[in-house]
């Protein structure tokens, strides 16, 4: 059975703005329908690292909390702590990299939540059925909401081919320690011919596990320690020359299965109470972790709305495959007919399999135009 998903483009007038779009998604998507007066509704966002612009804009996110607030309920916005190098390793900085994008209470008309404590350790274990992973280790600030409503930025990512509403709640309701068992079979390699040896990934790394060796033609190249390596993939965002590849076969298929089995544990008690809202605006090749944002690759496209996490990112992947890339943007500068594959070679579409296995959703959706 399709999946319903509601589509609102990215025009604007003086008749309609992209706030009123927004509103109206939430409203004809009727999730203030299974909210109640008094739930608590985690707002899920990802409020993006400083340096960063090209995250959802903070008026858009008031325009929900209001409309969560008609039903009686009590909205705050969450996000976690971070795994890599940044300023949202813990809760203290990671409010402050919120407030330095806009993320404020009175900007936003509902209090900030870091899901998982000051460090990270605020958190319960959700068994996964038909997972890769036994056990999940989510957030108690998301488990302990009565309601969810998540707010994804639609963007391309290194690991995972698109970030979506699946890796936002898969990745983005985990702790610290389980975005590492996420990433524990990612083992990033030096490539010695590409290598600079300008030191940046040894900056970016937050284990300490790259050094600086000898090398032939008496020059210098970055070696990385597998053993001490915890599969952040920082050093591959940040180096410049592509020079630290991923097997991304290997790496990239238990990376997203388990990031799946992370999405289902994390609507556990709540899973007929959750929407969702995607924003194909600023369609950028990397992660809203990175502390930069290059052009985006396609033009802003609009606002997508589902009860389902898995439909609505097969109709996103769907509408940003259909639309030619921006001139001078990474997708424009590089082969193929696929323009996710251009942007970062990954098959993106193994977490909409999984995730369609562990019975979180379907990919078969039907897109109903709402303006």
């Amino acid at each position: 059975m399709k999946s319903k998903v509601l589509y609102s483009n990215a025009h604007a007038s003086a008749k309609i703005n992209r706030l009123d779009k927004v509103r109206s998604l939430f409203q004809r998507s009727g999730f203030n329908e299974f909210l109640s007066r008094g739930d608590r509704v985690a707002v899920k966002v990802h409020w993006g690292e400083y340096g960063n612009v090209g995250f959802i804009p903070p008026p858009f996110v008031r325009v929900v909390v209001d409309e969560i607030r008609k039903s009686g309920a009590l909205p705050y916005v969450t996000d976690t702590n971070t795994l890599y190098t940044g300023m949202r390793r813990n809760a203290v900085q990671n409010l402050e990299a919120a407030a330095m994008n806009g993320y404020t209470q009175l900007t936003l008309n509902a209090p900030l939540v870091v899901a998982d404590g000051l460090i990270g350790r605020d958190f319960r274990e959700i068994e996964v059925e038909k997972g890769w992973v036994n056990t999940a280790k989510i957030a108690s600030g998301i488990l302990d909401a009565d309601a969810m409503i998540v707010l994804s930025h639609v963007k391309g990512h290194m690991l995972f081919g698109f970030g979506g509403a699946l890796k936002n709640l898969g990745m983005g309701c985990a702790t610290p320690a389980g975005k590492q068992i996420l990433h524990s079979d990612v083992r990033p390699k030096v490539d010695p011919e590409r290598c600079t040896a300008d030191s940046i990934c040894i900056d970016r790394c937050p284990v300490g596990c790259i050094t600086l060796i000898d090398h032939a033609e008496s020059r210098k190249i970055a070696r990385i320690d597998s053993d001490r390596c915890i599969g952040c993939a920082e050093c591959t965002a940040a180096c410049p020359h592509q020079a630290i590849p991923i097997n991304w076969r290997s790496s990239a298929e238990a990376l997203q299965k388990k990031t799946a089995d992370y999405a289902w544990a994390s609507l556990a008690g709540k899973r007929k109470k959750v929407g969702f809202i995607n924003f194909i605006i600023q369609v950028t090749p990397d992660c809203d972790c990175c502390d930069w944002n290059d052009i985006a690759f396609v033009p802003d496209l609009g606002f997508l709305a589902s009860s389902d996490p898995v439909a609505i990112d097969a109709a996103s992947l769907d509408l940003v495959l259909q639309t030619p890339p921006i001139p001078g943007s990474r997708a424009d500068k590089t082969q193929g007919d696929d323009i996710w594959r251009k942007v970062n070679d990954v098959d993106y579409r193994i977490i909409i399999e999984h995730a369609q296995y562990l019975g979180l959703g379907s990919g078969e959706y039907q897109i109903v135009k709402i303006g």
